[in-house]
């Protein structure tokens, strides 16, 4: 990071400048992003921070790897699905969040790419896939499947960082049918500590 300069002002006293990234800071930034994380948020361009995740236009999370300086996924068939409006020549925003804290760390606006099977892209972007894909059986011939039924992606950066439009990026959870109602489940090995206090407690005010 450059060192802040000072400049006179009319008085005569020295003020510093602010800081002005370099030009590769936000790249720098992104990739970092990138790397570090598993997921990334795609919104349409624009409407990140005005739409939320019961819309068909709500921010959407993907799992991806960065390659060749582009966050690059795989969809469609038995991968995970993509919204309708992210397919290659359409403008995305991407979206990533803090690994420390949470929160969205940078975005940026990228034109969806379809890489084309059979080309030695194609090939390295499979395999950089593959060494992150969880869960697939061993054996499994995923290059042969991903040829027919699913889509390689890239989304490089276009230009520097998105400048926050006054949201805070997140997105409403889901409607789902996983709750928690009744009684909790009986603890194995006895009552918590605070339950075991509390019934102390009682007791002793009973005698």
């Amino acid at each position: 990071m450059p060192e802040q300069t000072t400049q006179p002002t009319a008085e005569g006293r020295t003020n510093p400048t602010p800081w002005v990234p370099e030009p590769d800071f936000d790249a720098a930034l992104i990739e970092e992003a990138a790397k570090k994380s598993g997921l990334v948020w795609l919104s349409p361009a624009g409407l990140s921070a005005k739409a939320d995740a019961t819309r068909p236009n709500g921010p959407q999370a993907v799992w991806h790897v960065w390659h060749d300086g582009a966050v690059t996924v795989v969809a469609g068939g038995t991968e995970q699905p993509l919204p309708l409006w992210a397919v290659p020549g359409r403008v995305v925003e991407v979206a990533m969040r803090s690994k420390d804290q949470g929160g969205r760390l940078i975005s940026f606006l990228s034109q969806v790419e379809l890489i084309v099977p059979g080309t030695p892209e194609w090939g390295a972007a499979a395999e950089a896939l593959h060494a992150e894909r969880l869960n697939l059986a061993e054996g499994d011939k995923y290059q042969q499947r991903w040829a027919a039924e699913s889509a390689l992606l890239r989304m490089r950066p276009l230009g520097g960082a998105v400048a926050p439009d006054g949201g805070s990026g997140a997105a409403r959870p889901l409607p789902t049918p996983a709750t928690t109602l009744g009684r909790m489940p009986k603890m194995i090995g006895g009552l918590p500590r605070e339950q075991e206090k509390t019934q102390a407690r009682k007791k002793k005010k009973t005698r």
